[in-house]
């Protein structure tokens, strides 16, 4: 992977139920030398957004046990309301229909390529949407 992604300043925090998935993605971004926070569902995401200071994007899955992604999403941004958001799923159709309300958010169709996640990452942090980035592989 390319390195000229590489912020080591910001931190991002990655949120998959499966656990093999959730390393993959946090292995792939902190090559890319992003700090990387990981919770295996909702509950343990919003404990960290709660003690961590800075995060400044958001990655999780659309389908978790504990609750969607989406969800996750409406209950991070009331502690940190201008984080950008990347929602992985295969069902895309059911994100984009029911995340009409979000700014800062993009969606990562599964199956994807870890270019493919460091490009999403990187143009949400970039700030160069302000609503939907559709990342297809």
């Amino acid at each position: 992977m390319a390195h000229y992604f590489k912020n080591e300043a910001e931190t991002l925090l990655v949120v998959d139920d499966k656990k093999a998935t959730r390393r993959l993605e946090a292995r792939a971004l902190r090559q890319l030398g992003y700090k990387v926070l990981e919770a295996e569902g909702p509950v343990e995401a919003m404990r960290l957004a709660a003690v961590t200071q800075s995060i400044h994007l958001l990655l999780t899955d659309f389908w978790m046990p504990q609750g969607n992604g989406l969800e996750l999403a409406r209950r991070f941004r009331t502690l940190h309301p201008k984080t950008p958001v990347l929602m992985v799923s295969g069902s895309l159709e059911t994100i984009d229909d029911l995340s009409g309300y979000l700014d800062r958010f993009g969606i990562l169709a599964k199956p994807y390529t870890s270019t493919d996640l460091a490009h999403g990452v990187r143009t949400l942090l970039r700030g160069a949407i302000s609503h939907h980035a559709l990342a297809f592989p």
